[in-house]
């Protein structure tokens, strides 16, 4: 069995269960999307598969802070695997350096294969899947309320208000202003760029069709000067 095949094997021990959108389907979506990203390009398949497939087994989301820190089941992993200690560094690497909350603190990644690995993540945020995925991480969680029309999105959310529970604007449509529709603009490949554009004009166009019914024309008018802004430098 390869090394792939017996990290593959390990990581659905570890995600097998989850039900908020981080599990084993995602994981294979975003190993897939990788090495479709990586043909042709300057980067070692090997390392982008391992990272694709590692890069949610410590998310602090599921797995707390510490092990987010130290990415211990990817370490663990990667030595029951027999990879060598020069390429756990470089997936532990991308690892640390992917995410959206860490997109917001300028932590990217700096590698060929790690700016493969993230656009391919970030990819499984938005469109079709993008939204099925987060309502079911909204309805995993209970407290959670999938849209109040009468509280508007912050859209200048830093790192650490970002993560933190409980906030105010936190439910399943201000989730596509407060991160979503932002995430084309963070695309670091080509490839991953031209995807990401197709995806966000389906979220748009879902959103628009959510207010539209609703007869919410001030959302409709909120989403149309979301839209019309510059990115962020």
């Amino acid at each position: 069995m390869s090394k792939t095949q017996l990290v593959r094997q390990k990581v659905q021990e570890l995600l097998g269960q989850d039900n908020t959108g981080h599990g084993c389907d995602h994981v294979e979506r975003v190993y897939h999307t990788a090495l479709k990203l990586c043909e042709g390009q300057d980067a070692d398949r090997e390392t982008v598969a391992l990272a694709a497939l590692l890069h949610d087994v410590d998310d602090y989301k599921l797995f707390g802070a510490e092990c987010a820190e130290s990415l211990a089941n990817a370490r663990a992993v990667m030595a029951a695997a027999g990879v060598d200690s020069q390429q756990q560094g470089k997936v532990l690497d991308i690892i640390r350096h992917m995410g959206y909350s860490k997109a917001l603190k300028g932590i990217r990644p700096v590698t060929a294969e790690g700016r493969i690995v993230s656009d391919a993540d970030m990819l499984d945020a938005i469109g079709a899947m993008g939204i099925v995925r987060t309502l079911v991480y909204a309805l995993a969680r209970c407290e959670t309320v999938v849209f109040d029309r009468n509280v508007w999105p912050d859209l200048g959310l830093s790192a650490e208000e970002y993560k933190k529970p409980g906030r105010r604007s936190d439910n399943f449509i201000n989730h596509f202003f407060e991160k979503l529709l932002k995430i084309k603009d963070l695309m670091l490949t080509e490839r991953g760029r031209l995807e990401a554009e197709r995806r966000h004009r389906l979220m748009t166009t879902f959103l628009f069709g959510f207010f539209e019914e609703q007869g919410l024309d001030d959302w409709i008018a909120f989403l149309r000067d979301f839209e019309c802004r510059k990115p962020a430098a």
